[in-house]
């Protein structure tokens, strides 16, 4: 059906089970230490990840991509460093699955600090994947999961393990499950496309035969809202991602642009000129106007929530350049917050709200930088490799995508947020821009 797609997901048939921790649960969250990744002197964490045992001979080809899947997982974090599986002392379908069968001093000999052990069983369509995390060094299991469902779900069942990975040393999870929606540049058209975080499984939302451009989710991750030329000038759709149905948000005459959700509400803030100026509204679900929140003489677009939905940053070209000002919806207040440089543009409110990402010209090239809401603690995390726009951020808040035109055509590239760990998310051909980063999206 023309528009439709599915969410590869977890599905609500698969089954997550705890299948024990070390120490009773009722002791486990007092003696809980998270591992801080915030310190200078944090080093990635060295896990061994050999391929996972199969228990029937079908489908022995997921033993190496299963393991290949959850290293290349917790490299992204940041916050693992995975071993080189030549490096083994034992066959993978050798090894123990349990911890009495672990032999932990050989993992310290080559270096680790972590250990997984996976094992599936294929029967037919269904997969049944077990999964553990133990501590190398104190020789216990952290954490064990068990996953259930369609084989063609292994993908989705490893981003969960390698989630409750992050939750269980970190004390948040991490967006493994998560998408990146952005622009495909397709001849003279663009289209909406999403990606999984990694790059992988590339989807087509829109067929509009035009331009689409300025995609932005929901707080629950069904929907998008994005501007259409199909129909002349930019107005405002809005696509279920689940059902592939469309309806017109805001069609209003002029500009409809810059759609950004609220947090935990239905009402978007918008950019629209129907009464001459380029401002900043709120409008409902409907597109019906609730109120105007940014008016000026100027151009006022590229809004972005805080966190709670009480401030809202954006770009104003009340100076003579796009700058980037915070409003606080409460007070009515307006800050500038962007002083170096004359071209600063894209903001991107962080999830923890400590943070708001944008782009900026330095140096003939546009770079991402962030900065503290109060104006302060400016960082710049590219420097010249190419053109860095469209800043997004993780919902862990522990990486930003981006578009780069680093090496040629525009790409989505993702970062970690000290600047570190820069890698290509999508070669599609054309160009990809204006990434925007999912929620969490759970199972559904």
């Amino acid at each position: 059906m023309k528009g439709r797609y599915a969410i590869p997901r977890v599905t609500m048939s698969t089954i997550l089970v705890l299948l024990a921790f070390l120490y009773p649960v009722a002791h486990a969250h007092a003696q809980t230490v998270y591992i801080d990744i915030t310190q200078p002197s944090f080093e990635r964490l060295p896990i061994a990840i050999p391929d996972f045992k199969y228990l029937t001979p079908a489908q022995t080809e997921l033993a190496a991509q299963t393991a290949k899947t959850l290293a290349d997982d917790l490299d992204y974090s940041g916050i693992f460093r995975a071993l080189d599986p030549r490096g083994f002392l034992q066959n993978s379908q050798e090894i123990g699955l349990t911890q009495s069968d672990i032999q932990f001093s050989e993992w310290r000999r080559l270096g680790a600090e972590f250990l997984v052990r996976g094992a599936y069983q294929v029967q037919g369509s269904s997969l049944k994947m077990e999964m553990r995390l133990f501590d190398v060094v104190a020789d216990r299991m952290i954490i064990g999961k068990v996953y259930e469902g369609p084989t063609q779900d292994w993908r989705a069942m490893i981003h969960r393990f390698a989630d409750e990975i992050l939750l269980a040393l970190t004390g948040e999870r991490g967006a493994f499950g998560t998408r990146i929606a952005f622009v495909q540049a397709q001849g003279e058209n663009k289209e909406i496309y999403l990606i999984d975080f990694d790059g992988s499984n590339p989807v087509q939302v829109t067929r509009d035969d035009s331009l689409a451009l300025g995609p932005a989710w929901s707080s629950d991750g069904s929907r998008l809202a994005y501007v259409s030329y199909k129909e002349g000038g930019p107005k405002i759709f809005i696509t279920n991602l689940l059902s592939g149905a469309q309806h017109l948000l805001c069609g209003y005459p002029g500009l409809n642009m810059s759609p950004a959700w609220r947090p935990n509400s239905q009402d978007l803030a918008v950019t629209l000129s129907k009464d001459g100026n380029p401002d900043i509204y709120l409008v409902s679900s409907t597109g019906a106007v609730i109120r105007k929140l940014v008016q000026s003489y100027s151009i006022n677009v590229s809004p972005s929530w805080s966190p709670d939905g009480t401030k809202l940053a954006y770009v104003s070209s009340e100076t003579g350049k796009p700058q980037v000002y915070v409003l606080d919806l409460g007070s009515g207040n307006r800050q500038r917050i962007t002083f170096s440089g004359d071209y600063n543009t894209s903001p991107a409110w962080s999830p923890k709200g400590d943070w708001i990402a944008y782009s900026g010209l330095s140096g003939g090239r546009h770079n991402i930088f962030v900065i503290r809401p109060d104006g302060s603690q400016v960082r710049q995390l590219t420097h010249g490799e190419g053109d860095n726009e469209s800043p997004t951020w993780s919902p862990d808040g522990r990486m930003l995508a981006f578009s780069s035109t680093r090496q040629g055509n525009s790409s989505i590239w993702v970062l970690l947020m000290n600047g570190t760990g820069v890698r290509r998310l999508t070669n599609l051909g054309g160009s990809q821009e204006m990434p925007e980063w999912s929620p969490r999206l759970g199972t559904r």
